[in-house]
Order: C-alpha cells, then structure tokens, then sequence
C-alpha cells in the first residue's frame, strides 16, 4: 500500500512540474495596428495568441507536414513562406477535391496529408466522416476577426470551426464594352429588348449566354421568387425545396430566358464555346466567374463586371463558393497543422493566393491586400460574394447537381414544363432517399 501510495505522489508532483513548465511558455509580441504582417519577424511568427486568451498555439517539436492543394504553385509558395516564419517544414503535394473514402483510409493508415483543401460543401460530409480536425479556441478568435464572415460560416457547425476559409468565388455578370457602349444591364427586361434586336442565330449571335445545364450557373435562375436550397441556412438535408412554389417559378423564370438565349442547352454546356462568343465579340453578356478573368485579359477583351440582373423585380442570387483548409483528424501534429492552415489565410498566404493562381482571398481586408486591391475586377467580386448565398454544405446536395442537370435542359428546351419540371425533381428526390 505504501509503495502504491509512493507511486502516486511521484504522479501528482511529475503533472504538477508539467502544469508550472507549461505556465512558462513565451507571449508573441502584438502586432501593431495598420503594419504589413510580413514584416513581422520568426520570433513572432512562432507563437500565435488570439487577442483576449492566455493559449499559446506553438508547433510541437521536429514537426514536418504534408500539404495537399490543387493550386501546386501557391502550395509551394506558402509552404516557404511558413517554413522561414515557423522553422517547420512543409511536403506539399497537387491534388483535387478531397476523397473521403481514401482519406480515411490514408488517415488511419498514418499517410494522408495533414492540411489539405476541400471545397466548402463537404464540410458537414468531412465532419461525419470523422477527418476533420475541431480548431483550437485561440485559433478560431483570430480568425472571427481576420476572415470573412460568409466564409467562416462554411465552416463552423453548432458553433465548432473545423477549417479555415482561404479563397471565395461567386458568379457576375461580365460584358463585353466593345458592344455594351452605355451603363450595363441592370434588369431581365433590358437584355430581352436588346437581345431581340441583337440576336442572329445563322450568324451565331447572342446577345446574353449562361449555362443552364448545370446547378451552380442554374441556381441564381432558380432563386429568383426566394427557392433556397436546402432551406435558409442551406443545411435542412431533408428539405431540399422541390416542392415549394418558389422553385416552380424559378422554373417559370428559366423558361423565359430561352427567348433571348434561342440555342440548345446542349451548346449552353460548352463552357470554350461560351468563352469564345465572348472574347469574338458575338456575345455582350456572359455569365462568369473570377477563373474567367485571366482568359479575357490575355486574348485582349476591354469588359466590365456588374451582379446578376433582377427579374420582374427580384434581384438573382448566385451561390457563394469557398475552397477551405483542414486540418486532419490523424495528423500527428496538429498544433503546427492548425498554424500552417491559418498561414494559408494571413496576408503573406492571401498575397501568394493572388499572384499565384490569381485567386480571391477570403479575409475582410482582402481590398487591402498588395496586388488585389489594385485589381478592381477582382474586387468587383469580392463585393457580389459578399451578397451571394453559401453554396449549401448538405451531405445530399450531391442530389442536387443531378437533378438539376436532367431538369434544367428539359425545362429550357421545353421538353417539360416547368410544373413537369418541379414534379420530375420531387420524384428523382424522392428516388434518391429510397435508394440510400
């Protein structure tokens, strides 16, 4: 009894000495009001506190991560700009959409990455897969007060952050000037009546082009009368809204704009057709996004960017994407994975984001990042993200690009009607639930 006594005291007085060890760790130095972080030195770097914490957040020792992005540029880029602020060296690796099957997988097996970036609609997915790592408090406040609140809505779930918002897109409208000489088109009305003045379908005219065979381009159609996907929130997984009268009249919207757009759906999904229209001078008004831009700046095209048109008097909403960073679940470091990933979203990360793979930064100050904020096209966008909709994170959404690709071309090329059209969509819905 003594010796066990004896063993638990040694215990007790061993956690003791780890608590007061632990109390000794070094405060960073703020940084001050208005300076470019990138001139804040290692020292500083190393330690990150959220303003109104005492938690340090500190790489642990001998840590080296592995990063998976799509961009292997940019990858590449921040993973030095980290490893001279931190002293931790970063792998990286190009790589698309996570898999989560294979990130299971991997992540059970000790060889996935530890920071890799997922599109913001499978968050909920990652976090029931159990591969998403909850950030650490004094990480979270930092970035409440550093990133975009649309953005950081897309990854927090009953008030948990399980990833850091790193870049946004959103759909505008582009024009061509050479053919739109005055003010943009604000409303539906004004492109139908230049439209049919303009349109020569023998010459391959047109004075406006969208998509319409696919959910992302489809969607700002579809919301005019207020239908959301997947509810307000965009997380009512049971709900999708088929069945509501809104999406029916979105419906109604999207056959009408067959008659200033009188071409196949078929052709509408050739997204090299579309871009040539518009850099030919065939086309005024194309629906786009920021990866548009850098093609319309090399063939030479002078546009302007403006939101999407009302209809009838209902502005049109596009979603809102953003392409996140997460940390895993298995990583064996997780405090210099947690680090690396808020890298990716400080001004040194967002001013690689921009010169990199010209992207779009997803912090609230992105207007005064060097290089973006002379770049008004760019800020054009960060202004219509502001006041789009967060593509749904529904673990179902899935259901949605189907149906909206076989409901979407029948409706526009009149093969159905639009009450047809909302029927078909509640039926397949309902077919894809008796399937699970």
């Amino acid at each position: 009894m003594n010796f066990m006594k004896r063993i638990i005291t040694l215990a007790i007085c061993i956690l003791c000495m780890l608590v007061s060890l632990s109390g000794c760790r070094e405060v960073p130095v703020e940084e001050v009001e208005g300076e470019n972080t990138s001139a804040v030195t290692d020292t500083d770097r190393k330690d990150t506190k959220a303003a109104g914490t005492e938690e340090v957040l500190t790489p642990e020792e001998g840590a080296v991560l592995k990063f998976r992005c799509g961009d292997k540029e940019f990858a590449d880029a921040v993973a030095e700009e980290f490893r001279e602020a931190y002293g931790v060296e970063v792998n990286t690796e190009e790589g698309g959409a996570y898999d989560f099957n294979k990130g299971v997988l991997e992540g059970a097996a000790g060889e996935g990455p530890d920071v890799f970036m997922s599109p913001h609609d499978k968050t909920l997915e990652g976090i029931q897969a159990g591969i998403f790592l909850e950030l650490e408090p004094s990480l979270v406040e930092k970035l409440k007060s550093e990133v975009n609140d649309v953005a950081m809505n897309t990854v927090t779930v009953e008030d948990k952050v399980y990833g850091v918002p790193v870049s946004v897109e959103t759909y505008v409208m582009f024009y061509n000037k050479a053919l739109v000489t005055g003010e943009p088109a604000a409303t539906f009305e004004e492109l139908k009546e230049e439209a049919l003045a303009f349109n020569d379908e023998k010459e391959n005219k047109f004075w406006f082009l969208t998509d319409v065979t696919t959910g992302s381009p489809l969607y700002p159609i579809l919301s005019t009368y207020g239908f959301r996907l997947f509810g307000e929130s965009g997380t009512d997984e049971d709900n999708p809204g088929f069945d509501r009268p809104e999406f029916e009249k979105g419906l109604e919207v999207l056959a009408d704009y067959k008659s200033i757009m009188p071409i196949s759906s078929g052709d509408l999904a050739n997204t090299d057709f579309l871009a040539n229209q518009f850099i030919e001078g065939k086309t005024a008004y194309l629906i786009g996004g920021p990866w548009d831009i850098k093609t319309f700046r090399e063939a030479g095209v002078d546009f302007g960017i403006t939101k999407l048109v009302t209809y009838d008097g209902h502005q049109q909403m596009p979603f809102a994407f953003v392409q996140n960073a997460h940390v895993s679940a298995y990583t064996k470091y997780p405090k210099a994975a947690q680090l690396f990933a808020e890298f990716l979203v400080s001004r040194e990360g967002a001013e690689a984001l921009y010169t990199k793979p010209f992207k779009i930064t997803s912090r609230a100050d992105a207007q005064e990042i060097e290089g973006l904020k002379e770049d008004k096209d760019l800020i054009d966008i960060t202004e219509a993200f502001n006041e789009s909709i967060p593509m749904p994170s529904a673990k179902r959404i899935s259901y949605y690009w189907t149906i909206s690709a076989n409901i979407g071309p029948a409706v526009f090329d009149k093969k159905l009607t639009p009450k047809e059209g909302a029927k078909k969509a509640v039926d397949d819905w309902n077919a894809f639930l008796q399937a699970e």
